[in-house]
């Protein structure tokens, strides 16, 4: 009971001063899910709290692209509040499948594809494809805490994957991040590249890569901006669900569960690349669309 009252008061600034507000904008993110017990007591306690201060506010009520679950826990309140808001928009097919019955739950691109798709839309270069990957840039990262095998088998099929490109390719290495905890150089080494690597950037600049196969979702969208065709491994939602927007989900495969004949075959399809290069473009036009209709339902609440 006390750490109830506790709760309760702690919340009571936010409360006075959402009742003085005209709107409310949530943030667009992943903040909202839980993968174990604690995760989700430490969730209740905290951004459901938030959104139900929110909705308990009766101010007009936003929230932006964002994925929304899975939870470790009684989820229902954090449902009913979020369908009690006036809008809002979640980024990938599985946070939209929690609210089927909610009309004020719009699939929408996370706001980073939005703003991604235009400027891909004044990119020249996908309009020029290589036919076939001469050069391919490879970004590459250590396995998040998975378990034991399943780190030995990313590895394994990291190397396999390499050895592969390499039969086909000149391929070269880009290092995404070289900080502390989280040094690719590093994990390089881990897989014999021993030599000195350049930044993504200066690595597209150099070798004008015709293709980036990248773990990292920053050096695929990196390499879209610079009007190079991507194939992205990824380990997060927010990877497949960048790719579902921009149309190109056939270009994004598990990193859990590598295979690494499928990242061969899409790639060096005939004219992958060009193909990659038109159904992204046609998808961005259709994303800023979308822009303009999510602008819409907002300025519909706003006025």
């Amino acid at each position: 009971m006390k750490e109830a009252v506790f709760l309760k008061q702690s919340y009571a600034p936010l409360a006075d001063l959402l009742s003085t507000s005209d709107l409310i904008v949530g943030v667009g993110g992943g903040y909202m899910r839980s993968k174990s017990a604690f995760e989700h007591i430490k969730l209740k306690l905290g951004h459901a709290k938030q959104l139900e201060t929110a909705i308990l506010s009766k101010v007009p009520s936003v929230y932006l692209p964002q994925s929304i679950g899975p939870f470790h826990g009684e989820s229902s309140a954090i449902v009913k509040h979020y369908a009690s808001a006036d809008a809002v928009f979640v980024r990938d097919n599985r946070s939209s499948a929690i609210f089927q019955s909610n009309e004020n739950v719009y699939r929408a691109p996370d706001l980073a594809v939005q703003a991604l798709a235009k400027k891909i839309l004044v990119q020249p270069k996908f309009t020029r494809c290589a036919s076939s990957p001469a050069v391919v840039c490879v970004v590459l990262r250590k396995p998040p805490e998975w378990s034991k095998e399943k780190k030995i088998a990313y590895v394994a099929n990291l190397k396999l994957l390499l050895k592969r490109l390499r039969a086909k390719s000149k391929v070269v290495c880009a290092v995404q991040s070289a900080v502390r905890g989280n040094d690719d150089g590093a994990f390089y080494r881990e897989l014999g590249i021993t030599e000195d690597l350049l930044p993504l950037k200066a690595t597209l600049s150099k070798y004008q890569p015709d293709l980036v196969i990248s773990v990292r979702l920053h050096g695929a969208i990196e390499s879209l901006l610079a009007g190079v065709p991507a194939f992205h491994i990824s380990y997060e939602r927010k990877g497949f669900g960048a790719y579902q927007d921009m149309g190109v989900e056939d270009w994004v495969i598990n990193g859990g569960d590598i295979n690494v004949d499928t990242i061969i075959d899409t790639v060096y399809a005939p004219n992958a690349l060009s193909r990659f290069g038109k159904k992204l473009t046609d998808t961005c036009k259709e994303i800023e669309a979308k822009t303009e209709l999510m602008d819409t339902i907002i300025k519909g609440i706003v006025r």
